[in-house]
């Protein structure tokens, strides 16, 4: 079972750490910050390795919605993809995207 975080577990870790998680909340749905080898790291998706450090720890999950508004979530996709997300009900402006971000990334 999955222990997420809330912001006040967030102000126990490093703010370095609590801050890169944020950052990557922005764009991605849920990351895991762990600990290993007497550092913290924040990744978002799953890892799986070969082998692991004596002391390491997951030290839990933070989810995007537990930490941005709709609003904020929406934003946040729209400046990190140059494009809007799939739950977003409002009107779609792609001109003004493409003139305010420029082209899409492209996906290899």
């Amino acid at each position: 079972m999955k222990h997420y975080l809330t912001l006040e577990d967030l102000k126990q870790i490093p703010e370095s750490i609590a801050q890169k998680a944020l950052n990557i909340l922005r764009a991605y749905g849920e990351v895991t910050i762990r600990y290993e080898y007497g550092e913290y790291s924040v990744m978002a998706g799953t890892i799986i390795k070969a082998q692991y450090g004596g002391d390491y720890k997951v030290v839990g999950y933070v989810r995007a919605v537990d930490v941005y508004t709709l609003e904020e979530r929406t934003q946040n996709y729209i400046e990190s993809f140059h494009d809007y997300p799939i739950w977003y009900k409002g009107k779609r402006d792609y001109k003004a995207l493409k003139e305010k971000y420029g082209e899409p990334p492209q996906m290899d």
